[in-house]
């Protein structure tokens, strides 16, 4: 059987990867599933997988699940549950992009990095290394609060007097006294 070992990179944090090993022919809902556990994260948010070039561009997508517009029926959508890894990547070096709650952008670079056969008697998938802490899933999604908002208007209330009279300053108007001399 062949199993692939994928390296997955969380974006924006360099020393933050893991290794994957799953066979060939499961499928990329058991992916999805296997870089949640690795990385802590819920299984609470939408995600899709997508083929990637060497510039990590983002090209056909396989989704969680077939959510495609019927008048756009022409665009093919694959889902992770019908499709296996085998008939998307199979070449050393191949990359892939995951994208995992699209409120929050958590994006992962995926790539091939061995293709082994072994024996029948370990499970899979599994994760074979981990560097670094990963993230806590939560970390991105700071509500901006009503404490967050009164703070900000404050300070915009609390200009300093002398920035307040720079802008207003005009030598031809100097308040509603002097309008009757413009008249």
């Amino acid at each position: 059987m062949s199993i692939y070992k994928f390296r997955v990179l969380i974006e924006g944090e360099d020393t933050v990867f893991r290794d994957v090993e799953i066979q060939s022919d499961q499928n990329f809902e058991t992916f999805h599933q296997i870089i949640l556990k690795a990385f802590e994260f819920d299984n609470s948010q939408m995600a899709s997988f997508y083929l990637s070039d060497d510039d990590w561009n983002k090209g056909q997508e396989i989704a969680l699940f077939d959510m495609s517009i019927p008048e756009n029926e022409g665009e093919k959508v694959l889902e992770m549950e019908k499709t296996p890894i085998n008939s998307i990547t199979n070449k050393v070096g191949e990359h892939l992009l995951y994208t995992y709650d699209f409120l929050n952008m958590w994006n992962f670079f995926i790539e091939l990095i061995e293709v082994d056969i072994k024996e029948t008697g370990d499970s899979y998938p599994k994760v074979v290394h981990s560097e670094g802490k990963a993230p806590i899933q939560s970390s991105r999604n700071e509500l901006i609060t009503d404490e967050d908002i009164a703070n900000d208007l404050l300070k915009a209330d609390c200009l300093d007097d002398d920035e307040m009279e720079n802008d207003f300053n005009d030598d031809i108007f100097e308040g509603f006294d002097d309008f009757e001399d413009y008249q």
